[in-house]
C-alpha cells in the first residue's frame, strides 16, 4: 500500500510541477503562501495549546517546550524532509515565502530528493517474490 501511495505522490509532484510552470507569478505566490500556511498548521497540529490554557499553564512556554522536544523535532524532520523538497521541485519556494520557511526551521530540507525523482521501475517491482514451487518448504516429508 505504501508503494502505491508513493506512486500517487510521484504523479502529483510531476503533475503540479508542470501546472505551476504555466501559472502567472501572482497565482504562484498565492499557492506558495497557501503551502506555507499548510506547513504551519501541520507543525502546530500536535501542540495542544487549548489544553495548556485549560490547565492555566503558560501557553507560549509550553508550546515552545513541545516544539523543542526531541519527539517533535523528529516528527517535524520526518514530515518536512518529504514536503519541502517537493515544494522546491514544483516551484512553490518563492523568494517571498523562503524567509517564512527559514523561520520555521525547515528550509534546510529543500535540496533533498523529491518524490518526483522516485524510480518508477523500482516501484513497479513486487516487494516480495513468491517462492518457486521447487523452493517452497516441504513440511510433509516422511521420516
Amino acid at each position: 500500500m505504501t508503494r502505491d501511495e508513493a506512486r500517487h505522490v510521484t504523479f502529483g509532484v510531476n503533475y503540479l510541477e508542470y501546472i505551476v510552470k504555466h501559472l502567472s507569478q501572482e497565482e504562484i505566490e498565492e499557492r506558495a503562501q497557501f503551502a506555507y500556511e499548510a506547513c504551519v498548521v501541520m507543525r502546530e497540529r500536535l501542540i495542544a495549546t487549548e489544553v495548556f490554557a485549560e490547565f492555566a499553564w503558560d501557553v507560549e512556554a509550553a508550546r515552545k517546550h513541545m516544539l523543542e522536544s526531541s519527539v517533535m523535532q523528529y516528527f517535524n524532520k520526518f514530515l518536512f524532509t518529504r514536503i519541502v523538497p517537493n515544494l522546491a521541485r514544483i516551484g512553490l519556494l518563492t523568494d517571498t515565502v523562503r524567509p517564512k520557511f527559514e523561520a520555521l526551521g525547515i528550509l534546510e530540507y529543500e535540496n533533498l530528493v523529491s518524490d518526483g525523482d522516485i524510480d518508477w521501475a523500482n516501484l513497479s517491482q513486487p516487494l516480495y517474490q513468491d517462492p518457486q514451487p521447487n523452493d517452497a518448504p516441504n513440511h510433509h516429508k516422511a521420516a
